[in-house]
């Protein structure tokens, strides 16, 4: 009986090893790796490489682009990660690695061939010498809120010479000599035009290009690099230079069949600038030679190059007044003066602004009286510190022409709640003497109401403001009281 019972013992012990044994056997062995794989894009010029991993269990990976270069192995958890290439067509071996905390690296290789498109960007650039090579409007379709004439190119010269450098190498430089265009919107400029380029606008800027010709695109890409004028970024117009931004998209780039010459465009927020440009070494690259009005003075040196004069700026003689209007009789307590021998005028006023239009300006002086005349007019504006008009019920101004008989005044206030309000009534002139306007407040209907800022006033011929253009009026005594 007992021995029986050891032999049972024995037998369930044995069993109970074997058992045991086998579920040893059968645990796991760890984190596994599996279905390693990856795609790959071209972005850019085709030299711009993407590559997003992928596989079961892999908790990051590392993306070896494969380039002779230090800087192309890239670690990622999943995202893609993206190289740039040199800009040349070749070969690369692109290694994925996959790992995992406790499991064995996964390792996949795909041989990738770079295709660089060879754009026509390539080359030196500058502004297209003509009118029009850089405007501004509220859309593309209506640009009308500046265009530069084509005295520009003489005036700007320091701007059209400026080269915009894109190298087969994927880098790009802005050249700018010793000068360029000083913006006047600079907080550090008091006054716009020829000086030392701005850092980080001074061409010092460690730059790249890329130019995706499907889309229309060109982005620049480094602090301080631009096209055109520096002050103009995606969805604004720069005024510190602190806030230089690192990269700038420009769209709508189309260039002409000859390759010489490229339009762009950018979105700046309230509206757009659009941009032409001329091949460094092309006809659009040099100064004009065209005399349009044929009076021997060719247009970038003609002040008004629509119609022929006998003035050494190729500008018609105009007749002046021979006298000076009467001396306004208001209290100079009563008035706020925009111009006047007669009272103080408001500080910082602008009597010729630059709004790119065609008008001609000088200040007379009339037996020791100043007044303002304008010639080839196709309108005009003054420019000056808001004035109040609470309290004010009447704008005045004096009016001499011999060539009009209805001037347009439109009163403007920029800061009016929900943006810029204008307002214009229209008033007849007496040909060949002085018409003394005195328009009360209430004509400019709402104006009052905009929040009563007078701060911009402009002119136009006839009652819409549409009416011909190459003509003269001198006005004097420009206030409200």
């Amino acid at each position: 009986m007992n021995l029986l019972k050891k032999m049972s013992f024995l037998l369930f012990a044995s069993l109970v090893m074997v058992s045991c044994s086998s579920d040893d056997e059968v645990d796991p062995v760890g984190p596994v790796i599996s279905g390693l794989d990856f795609t790959i894009t071209a972005t850019g010029s085709g030299n711009i490489v993407e590559v997003l991993p992928s596989a079961m269990g892999a908790t990051s990976y590392s993306v070896d682009f494969g380039s002779d270069a230090t800087d192309d192995v890239l670690t990622t958890v999943g995202p893609k990660v993206s190289y740039t290439y040199a800009a040349t067509s070749a070969s690369y071996d692109i290694t994925v690695t996959a790992s995992a905390t406790g499991a064995d690296d996964v390792i996949k290789t795909t041989t990738y061939a770079v295709e660089v498109e060879q754009s026509d960007i390539v080359g030196r650039w500058v502004f297209l010498h003509e009118a029009g090579a850089f405007a501004v409007g509220e859309t593309l379709e209506n640009l009308s809120w500046y265009a530069n004439p084509v005295s520009a190119v003489v005036a700007r010269a320091c701007l059209f010479d400026d080269v915009y450098e894109f190298k087969a190498d994927m880098s790009f430089h802005n050249i700018m000599g010793d000068e360029t265009w000083q913006e006047g919107s600079w907080e550090s400029i008091a006054e716009e035009g020829c000086g030392a380029p701005l850092a980080p606008f001074d061409g010092t800027a460690t730059a790249t290009w890329a130019h995706n010709s499907a889309e229309g695109t060109v982005e620049i890409n480094g602090m301080g690099a631009f096209l055109g004028l520096s002050k103009v970024a995606n969805g604004t117009e720069l005024t510190v230079l602190a806030n230089a931004k690192e990269s700038i998209t420009y769209s709508g780039v189309v260039f002409s069949d000859d390759k010489d010459y490229m339009t762009l465009h950018i979105n700046m927020g309230p509206g757009f600038w659009q941009f032409k440009f001329a091949r460094e070494g092309s006809a659009g690259a040099e100064n004009p030679t065209t005399d349009t009005d044929g009076d021997g003075v060719i247009d970038i040196n003609d002040a008004c190059p629509n119609v022929a004069g006998a003035q050494s700026d190729g500008c018609p003689v105009v007749a002046t007044p021979t006298s000076a209007p009467a001396a306004p009789t208001a209290a100079a307590a009563d008035v706020a003066s925009i111009y006047s021998d007669s009272y103080t005028d408001i500080t910082n006023a602008n009597y010729y602004p630059d709004w790119g239009q065609s008008t001609q300006f000088e200040q007379i002086d009339i037996d020791g009286n100043m007044i303002l005349g304008y010639s080839q007019l196709n309108y005009q504006g003054n420019t000056f510190d808001g004035i109040d008009l609470a309290g004010k019920t009447t704008f005045h101004i004096d009016v001499y022409s011999t060539e009009i008989d209805v001037l347009k005044i439109t009163l403007i206030n920029t800061q009016a709640a929900g943006g810029t309000f204008e307002i214009g009534v229209s008033k007849a002139i007496t040909n060949g003497e002085w018409t003394s306007l005195e328009i009360p407040l209430s004509e400019f209907d709402g104006f009052v109401a905009s929040g009563g800022n007078l701060d911009q006033i402009k002119y136009e011929i006839g009652t819409d403001g549409t009416g011909e253009g190459n003509v003269s009026f001198f006005i004097d005594n420009i206030y409200v009281d």
